[in-house]
């Protein structure tokens, strides 16, 4: 796996239409990192993944890896990377194991040896846990390990970018912290993982916590720092904090805390 990218947004917006989306996001993410993007519905973070993933281009401003910009060279920029979406995308009738080989033949080189690819399948099964559940339907998995083959379907290309939409949506507590932990390790060998998540369970886990409002960067740091910047006790009352102004103001505090700086720093 080559080293992974640090990712950045500079000033970037999106809009739709006339309709602003996201306006001025100012975002570094690192390798060896795991980083949630959190906010109200319509916040705009599944906009700011589609930036960095280089699915939409920003109206304004520019999205680089390792300070080359991405657009530029999108198609090599993509096969860096795994984008898991929230609904699934593997076909209920397979195996796993079918499910992960149909995705190594598609996405990696046309020579390589059939023993070398039954064998990328199975280290990527350990890691994820279903090595046990390699001859089993997926329609017959639980809604976590049915996650877990989704995220296997782009680990299988070894990407050291790893993108992922609301993985933790529908997911009982428990399953949720079992692939927030999954997704530290790979973070911690190395790839750059962000996420968007509504659940506010295991935010203490995370690296890095970005919060959006209305399209604007309002925090990014830890979890206990984010509680100290609003003065919350927890972090389900930041959102109820959040309402006591409007998104300009709270970006405009944020640009002005001397942890906003260190957010954009390498």
């Amino acid at each position: 796996m080559k080293l992974a990218p640090h990712l950045r947004l500079d000033s970037v917006s999106w809009k739709a239409g006339r309709t602003p989306i996201i306006t001025d996001v100012d975002l570094l993410v690192r390798p060896g990192q795991l980083t949630a993007l959190i906010g109200p519905s319509g916040s705009g973070k599944t906009t700011v993944l589609k930036c960095l993933s280089a699915l939409l281009k920003p109206s304004r401003g520019a999205v680089t890896a390792d300070g080359a910009p991405i657009w530029d060279s999108r198609r090599a920029y993509r096969s860096r990377f795994g984008y898991v979406p929230q609904d699934d995308v593997v076909h209920a009738a397979l195996t796993v194991r079918q499910a992960l080989a149909y995705s190594a033949r598609l996405r990696l080189d046309d020579g390589m040896p059939p023993d070398m690819l039954e064998r990328r399948v199975g280290s990527v099964a350990k890691l994820l846990g279903l090595d046990e559940r390699l001859s089993v339907r997926i329609r017959r998995l639980s809604g976590g390990q049915r996650k877990r083959v989704n995220i296997g379907v782009e680990l299988v290309a070894d990407p050291d970018i790893l993108v992922l939409d609301e993985p933790s949506s529908g997911l009982d507590p428990g399953t949720e912290g079992d692939l927030v932990k999954l997704l530290k390790r790979l973070a911690e060998n190395g790839r750059t993982v962000v996420m968007t998540t509504h659940s506010m369970e295991y935010l203490g886990d995370y690296d890095s916590v970005v919060l959006l409002m209305k399209g604007r960067v309002v925090f990014c740091g830890r979890l206990p720092e984010m509680l100290a910047h609003f003065g919350a006790p927890a972090p389900a009352e930041v959102f109820r904090v959040l309402r006591g102004a409007d998104a300009e103001d709270w970006a405009a505090r944020w640009r002005a805390s001397p942890l906003s700086a260190r957010a954009v720093l390498p």
